[in-house]
């Protein structure tokens, strides 16, 4: 499972990624950031989105650096 771990962390931040810019180039009147939590503001949804995705991604990396030294 630790071999495998960080490759689902990485598709989970792609995922995370290719869902934001379909939604972002999509107008609508509000955006589901979190839960129930909703903005108006486009650039907002696309910030949070892209931290979340970017811890994701980060962490997958550094997983499978530690994986491959050991």
């Amino acid at each position: 499972m630790k071999k495998v771990l960080p490759f689902i962390y990485i598709t989970f931040g792609i995922f995370i990624i290719v869902g934001t810019f379909l939604q972002f180039f999509k107008d609508q009147d509000s955006y589901r950031v979190l839960f129930n939590f909703k903005t108006e503001n486009k650039y907002i949804f696309l910030l949070v989105h892209g931290l979340f995705a970017g811890w994701f991604l980060a962490d997958g990396v550094k997983k499978l650096k530690q994986n491959r030294e050991s």
